[in-house]
């Protein structure tokens, strides 16, 4: 896998990443479904908009890191010394 492929991979889970966190966040809290129940409202908006904040912040990295990956071109190969490193003069 080369350095873009794998700058795309990470581009698009940190996007996938990111979306999916932040409808997990605002998804409506009821009893019904307990993976996004929180009993209190007030408390949850203090503690998760914080967490919030710094797993996008996270995601936002590794998106940025993907993107760089993705744009930067290859680097171009040094030419091998047919000397085998040393000057021969004749």
């Amino acid at each position: 896998m080369n350095d873009r492929s794998l700058g795309s991979v990470i581009l698009i889970l940190g996007v996938i990443g990111v979306m999916v966190y932040v409808y997990w966040f605002l998804a409506p809290a009821t009893v019904d479904n307990p993976f996004f129940y929180v009993p209190t409202i007030g408390v949850r908006w203090a503690l998760a908009l914080p967490v919030l904040i710094g797993v996008v912040a996270l995601f936002a990295v590794a998106i940025w890191i993907g993107w760089t990956m993705v744009i930067t071109p290859a680097p171009i190969p040094k030419r091998e010394r047919e000397t085998d490193g040393k000057n021969e003069k004749s």
